[in-house]
């Protein structure tokens, strides 16, 4: 998480993953920038070899070569940029950005030190050079090591080449100057550039966080549909599984507990159904009062529908008996089991809902209510597609309201 300090140009705080990913977010614009730095700077050098001709009658065989070295290292420097030991670690970026400056700075100072008034001419190009180590940086001490050696090398190089008292004062004046304007104003940048991760970590986290709960809603594939603007979200499905469970005694249970104990009860046992759902690849469609209503085969995801339906109802009943005993409750579970053709589809603007229709939901809603407490009963349809790796007992026909009486089965392990 995000700690904002307190001040409007304060520094934002974060947290060690944080930190980490803003490392990365950093180093993402400090390359590219990198890189445009080095070919400007290449540039720069090369189109003040101009100015040498004020000074020098002849500068091409004096500071030429200088000159030429250092655009040479510092598009080199640009090229190392590519090589992923450079470019994927915070910390050797940082430290191969510092030696290209510490290069330029002894380039530049050599080249001055040729010139006749170099050591006071030359102290612009110092401050040209300074101008960009702001965009280099993640941090403001960085800042301050990185401009380090445009104070240091020249004034070492003027102090070993004669330069007087005057010139060596002018250089530390201007260039102490120019550090702590480009220290200033490095801090004032990454005060933005934090403020700005933050800024997008909140955005980032606040989408992750809608999406989480749109999944909840909704499944995955419909989910994206539903983002991608279609208006009409409607699927024939010519095979699926449907389930439904039921508690048996809930009513009756309901009257004699507390309200927040029931729904603390509620909320315990289908938690589990929902993890075994999860696990089988199936979806939750809804749940009404204390039923359970799951889905199987309305996407590509489960290609056997009815074997991870058959396996989710064995577990849902051996949760149901571990949550039975472990609350000590006098209570049942039944479930029954169809498969056929469905409509998926999602209705409403308002609290929109994923929901499925036709005869195969209502069929299988009837297997569940004239079903045997503690029991799984599944269609004849159903039973058909099983494989013979499941135990199945016959019960017999029972009437199926708006159907002629089927067969059905209850399914064991």
């Amino acid at each position: 998480m995000v700690e904002q300090s307190v001040g409007a140009w304060a520094t934002v705080r974060f947290n060690a993953a944080d930190e980490t990913a803003y490392r990365s977010y950093m180093r993402a614009r400090i390359v590219p920038l990198l890189r445009i730095g080095a070919l400007i700077g290449a540039g720069a050098f090369s189109g003040f070899f101009a100015w040498d001709y004020l000074l020098l009658d002849d500068p091409l065989w004096v500071t030429g070569p200088i000159r030429l070295a250092v655009v040479l290292f510092m598009l080199l420097g640009g090229a190392l940029s590519y090589w992923p030991v450079i470019r994927d670690d915070s910390a050797v970026l940082f430290v191969f950005t510092v030696c290209i400056y510490v290069g330029v700075a002894i380039g530049f100072a050599a080249i001055v030190s040729q010139l006749p008034g170099g050591f006071l001419a030359g102290l612009p190009g110092f401050m040209v050079g300074m101008i960009f180590i702001p965009a280099f940086v993640a941090y403001t001490w960085q800042s301050a090591v990185a401009v380090a050696p445009l104070i240091v090398v020249p004034i070492g190089i003027m102090a070993g080449a004669g330069a007087t008292e005057f010139e060596l004062i002018n250089a530390i004046a201007w260039l102490t100057g120019g550090a702590s304007f480009v220290i200033g104003f490095s801090y004032v940048l990454v005060a933005i550039n934090r403020n700005n991760f933050a800024l997008e970590l909140s955005v980032q986290r606040e989408k992750q966080r809608s999406e989480d709960l749109l999944l909840n809603i909704l499944p995955a594939d419909i989910a994206q549909r539903l983002k991608a603007d279609e208006t009409v979200i409607a699927d024939h499905r010519e095979s699926a599984t449907v389930l439904f469970a039921d508690l048996v005694g809930f009513t009756e249970l309901s009257r004699t507990i507390p309200a927040a104990r029931l729904v603390e009860l509620l909320n315990d046992l289908f938690s589990r159904f929902d993890r075994l759902t999860q696990e089988h690849g199936a979806e939750k469609i809804k749940t009404i009062g204390d039923a359970y209503m799951v889905a199987a085969g309305l996407n590509a995801g489960v290609s056997d529908h009815v074997t991870a339906v058959a396996n989710l109802a064995l577990d849902m009943k051996d949760a149901f008996i571990a949550f039975q005993r472990e609350h000590d409750l006098d209570l049942k579970l039944r479930i029954g089991v169809h498969s056929g053709a469905v409509i998926a589809g999602v209705i409403g603007t308002h609290k929109f809902a994923y929901d499925l229709w036709g005869d195969t939901v209502n069929v299988a809603s009837r297997m569940e209510s004239a079903g045997v407490p503690n029991e799984i009963q599944v269609s004849e349809e159903t039973r058909t597609l099983l494989s013979p790796n499941f135990q199945v007992q016959p019960r017999g026909k029972i009437d199926i309201k708006g159907h002629l009486a089927k067969n059905v089965y209850l399914l064991r392990r």
